[in-house]
């Protein structure tokens, strides 16, 4: 099930959404430092809203069709995402290739790291896990290989989905000032379009898209049923999605923030 209707169009707006999470973090912290802090992003994001007339931007929902069109792009372009259990395994097996002598205490801290990455991780452990990546890295051996994968969709995805769902704009200037024309061929926005956003601005945006793509936490477990294959496990109550990260690390924002489009 899709978060809204495959009829809707979203108004997006990047830093009201932005701000909009840094307000739900805040009001979620729990230490008196951690919402200061938020606060203080809060009031600079507010700042910066104010300063300037914000782009506003028009994403599409996706339907089966056209989410079924943007993955077949993604492989296309060769855009795929390893997650952290093929990273981890991959970092294990190069390791064991190059078999340093102290192999089986880099495995175990390894397996610390991994064991709390939903949680807190201990600096010392996770300071000697880069340590570790490094090496990796310099082998150029699977794990790189990986977390080329992951960079490179990291930064391709998110042009996909614009090409496929951004339907147009307001507020985006062109370099001369003037107000940058939006044009989509055969159902797609062209490059010459999306020339005119700035890199963060297509992440912005593009991570949007695919944020729409999911549905809530709370429209998965009311829309979760059997599947019609009696070998096949019943779907869990407490199995959770995980959610694609933007190239900072923040998770995509969820669909209920974004506002319909007038009509």
């Amino acid at each position: 099930m899709l978060p809204v209707s495959t009829k809707d169009v979203i108004a997006f707006t990047p830093l009201a959404d932005h701000l909009a999470i840094l307000v739900k973090l805040r009001d979620k912290a729990e230490a008196d430092a951690e919402r200061e802090a938020f606060g203080r992003l809060i009031d600079a994001t507010q700042a910066e809203i104010d300063a300037a007339p914000q782009p506003v931007f028009r994403l599409g929902i996706a339907s089966h069709f056209t989410r079924a069109a943007f993955r077949r792009d993604l492989k296309a372009a060769g855009a795929t995402y390893p997650g952290d259990v093929a990273l981890y395994r991959a970092l294990r097996e190069d390791l064991k290739e190059v078999a340093p002598y102290n192999l089986d205490d880099l495995l175990a801290l390894i397996d610390e790291v991994e064991a709390t990455a939903q949680g807190e991780v201990d600096p010392t452990a996770s300071d000697g896990l880069e340590t570790i990546k490094s090496v990796a890295r310099s082998c150029g051996g699977r794990f790189a290989a990986l977390e080329g994968d992951r960079d490179f969709f990291i930064a391709v995805a998110p042009l996909v989905a614009c090409r496929h769902f951004l339907l147009g704009w307001e507020g985006v200037k062109a370099e001369d000032g003037a107000d940058a024309p939006f044009v989509r061929r055969r159902d797609l926005t062209t490059d010459a379009t999306l020339a005119h956003l700035s890199e963060e601005e297509l992440q912005a945006v593009g991570f949007k898209i695919m944020s729409l793509m999911r549905p809530s936490k709370d429209l998965e477990k009311n829309s979760a049923s059997p599947s019609r294959s009696a070998s096949s496990r019943k779907p869990s109550p407490t199995a959770k999605t995980k959610r694609l990260t933007g190239p900072h690390g923040s998770s995509s924002a969820s669909a209920s923030s974004g506002t319909r489009a007038s009509t």
